[in-house]
């Protein structure tokens, strides 16, 4: 369903090119699931290595500013729906916790970068055969690809709000 999105958004981008932001955006959101969708598989081939400890855990952690940058990029969409360049506290207000909700899915996506450091690390250290360490970075990398790519589709909504919506 995801993918028909994007082909149907791509179609749209090309018929109307004013389009192309939000079809980035979209493109840029779809990257993110795909990444997931690709820990979620070499989970499951982990699982059969019976892995455990440190590796998972760091792993875990990583995962899990995943979770908040998830969050963060829910709440600032929320947030990006009742932007307008109408004068009053509550347009001021949607404006600054969109900003505020963006900035912290940046710093989270500098996090990811440490963490899944973190994570090749431990596993060059704790992995038990070549197949874990494969999987662990893998997955490491796939997990802090999906934080870049939450922190592209930020940028891109940012862009487009700042320049199109309150013309910035």
């Amino acid at each position: 369903e995801a993918d028909q999105i994007v082909i149907n958004g791509r179609e749209c981008a090309r018929r109307r090119p004013e389009y192309m932001s939000l079809f980035r955006l979209i493109e840029a959101a779809d990257d993110a699931a795909d990444e997931l969708e690709e820990v979620a598989f070499l989970l499951e081939l982990l699982v059969e290595t019976g892995a455990g400890g440190d590796v998972l855990n760091s792993l875990a952690a990583l995962a899990d500013l995943l979770v908040a940058g998830s969050q963060e990029w829910i709440k600032a969409l929320g947030h990006a729906a009742h932007v307008s360049r109408v004068e009053g506290t509550g347009a001021q207000d949607d404006t600054s916790d969109f900003l505020t909700a963006i900035d912290a899915l940046f710093e989270l996506e500098h996090q990811a970068d440490d963490a899944e450091r973190t994570c090749t690390h431990v596993a060059v250290r704790r992995a038990r055969d070549f197949r874990q360490l494969y999987l662990f970075a893998e997955m490491a990398g796939s997990l802090e690809a999906a934080a870049d790519a939450l922190k592209w589709a930020g940028l891109i909504t940012r862009d487009y709000l700042l320049g199109n919506v309150l013309g910035a």
